[in-house]
């Protein structure tokens, strides 16, 4: 998933009137539900509730894979930042395919044989193989669970609007009706019933992306008229560097974006842990360059709409939209056939459902699972552990939905966590670690605690000292920033991390012999 997006705006979506939507939204509910069953159906073990039993081919691999990292950005946040900042947006979109091929090629394979050497159907499982730390293994449970409840609770905000647009239910029932048919389809199914909704998903948002990036570009006039409006309102808006703030701060702002999704994908434990579950070590050379090619036609939506809707207010032939955050379903809804918007909002809903199951999944595992491993306790019998993975779930999609229920502001501090704090808690401490027999588990550690720390220290903290009416504490804070407030926090800390990995690891290396098995796995 790319950067969390303000959730409370997304009250402005407009309610459908077109019936397409309505059909497309209903037949998508009744879809999920009937892979939930088929999922259940098929799962026999925690491995298969976890990692589909090892089953999934080279195109589900990477369309899921694609389309966890898309999810509802490129209908909601893709198009906002574009609207909003133009160019400078599209460092995101041009450096995530490259972000594909660095994950495939530092992890794809290394983590397949993880799984074929240790059992290990978590991220944390893996990171235990690698360090023989428990320690380790507990840390990289608790920012699991820590981003997850933030990425789950964010998305449910949205799903509860979502929703009441397709279906013109009251915010309340759309929140509890859409957590309960996640809660219903993610229990039943678990990962298997989620790789497949990816992938009807991934389907879904390409076509989808294809028609609307025609009615965007036909809407704006082209895209030399598009280039020449903008252009004549502000011409930073189409330069390279796009138009968030002066030159130079500019010119860093998209260098960070560019570090922080060129190397953030490899430290996303809902994208990565699917290299688990391909069928074989064969299928995975073809998977980044499908999952780059499918990620670039499906940016296409977020691209075109921003600046098509940028352009025709700035000409004045359009309305306003009431925030920028509606850009993308306010174009759908209002500028294209209904058949076409029935396809994007059923993806919008699936996106946000597919991925939420994604996250449920890695969460409920890593309380059930990787906690008690952790502590020393785990479930010795695989049925228990299925179950008590399956109850894990389900307490996390209640607590989520009471979040968003009780406390609008804690979401708003919980959506301040998401894509650049997986990025930095886990980047060095996997892919480098899966790569370099030099790392330790003192390297770990170091980075596992600064990554969380350095992103809660900067994004949570001034939230919710704000929220508590202490201001100048947030500013103090803020102040201690030594970048423009544009630069991404999730890529310093990224940075930061990597140095105190690799410095941490070649102070306390010695004489510790990596397993036989996991350097054979490094050096492959």
């Amino acid at each position: 998933m790319m950067p969390v997006s303000p959730t409370v705006p997304l009250q402005e979506i407009p309610i459908t009137d077109s019936p397409y939507v309505l059909l497309f939204g209903g037949v998508y509910l009744l879809l999920v539900l009937g892979i939930g069953v088929w999922g259940y159906l098929q799962t026999e073990s925690t491995a298969d509730f976890l990692i589909t039993g090892k089953s999934v081919g080279t195109w589900v691999l990477a369309l899921t894979a694609f389309s966890v990292v898309q999810s509802g950005f490129g209908f909601v946040g893709g198009p906002e930042l574009i609207y909003s900042f133009g160019t400078t947006a599209l460092w995101i979109f041009f450096t995530a395919p490259l972000g594909f091929v660095v994950t495939w090629v530092l992890l794809a394979k290394r983590m397949r044989l993880l799984a074929d050497v240790r059992d290990v159907l978590t991220l944390a499982d893996g990171m235990y193989a690698r360090y023989e730390s428990a320690w380790v293994q507990g840390l990289t449970a608790v920012a699991v669970i820590i981003g997850v409840m933030a990425y789950l609770a964010t998305n449910l905000a949205a799903l509860q609007y979502v929703m009441r647009a397709i279906f013109g239910l009251p915010v309340l029932w759309g929140l509890f009706g859409g957590a309960f048919v996640l809660l219903l389809y993610s229990v039943l199914g678990g990962m298997i019933a989620g790789v497949w909704t990816d992938f009807v998903q991934a389907i879904t948002m390409i076509i989808g992306s294809a028609l609307v990036f025609v009615f965007a570009l036909s809407f704006g006039g082209g895209m030399e008229s598009i280039s020449r409006s903008l252009a004549s309102t502000d011409p930073a808006f189409i330069s390279p560097f796009g138009a968030i703030d002066a030159p130079v701060p500019t010119i860093f702002t998209a260098l960070g974006w560019w570090i922080l999704f060129s190397l953030g994908a490899a430290g996303q434990p809902h994208l990565i842990t699917k290299f688990y579950m391909s069928r074989n070590i064969r299928i995975l050379r073809w998977g980044a360059p499908i999952a780059a090619v499918t990620y670039a036609i499906s940016s296409l939506l977020a691209f075109s709409t921003g600046l098509s809707m940028r352009a025709m207010v700035e000409a004045g032939q359009t309305a306003a939209p009431n925030s920028a955050s509606v850009v993308g379903p306010v174009f759908v809804l209002e500028h294209t056939p209904g058949v076409v918007a029935g396809l994007i909002l059923a993806a919008l809903l699936a996106a946000i459902m597919s991925t939420s199951d994604s996250f449920l999944n890695i969460g409920a595992a890593a309380i059930s699972r990787d906690l008690p491993h952790a502590l020393g306790r785990p479930i010795e019998d695989d049925t228990a552990e299925l179950r008590v993975t399956q109850a894990a779930l389900a307490g996390i999609v209640l607590v989520s939905t009471l979040i968003v229920y009780f406390s609008e502001t804690l979401v708003g501090i919980l959506g301040t966590i998401g894509w650049g704090f997986f990025a930095a808690t886990f980047f060095a401490v996997v892919a480098l670690g899966l790569n370099w027999t030099g790392a330790t588990k003192e390297g770990a550690i170091t980075a596992l605690v600064s990554g969380l720390g350095i992103n809660l220290f900067y994004s949570a903290v001034p939230r919710i000292a704000e929220t508590a009416g202490f201001g100048g504490i947030a500013t103090i804070i803020m102040g201690l920033y030594p970048f423009p407030e544009s630069f991404p926090v999730g890529t310093v800390a990224l940075l930061v991390t990597v140095v105190l990995f690799v410095v941490v690891s070649i102070v306390t290396q010695k004489d510790r012999p990596v397993p036989e098995d996991i350097a054979i796995l490094i050096e492959r």
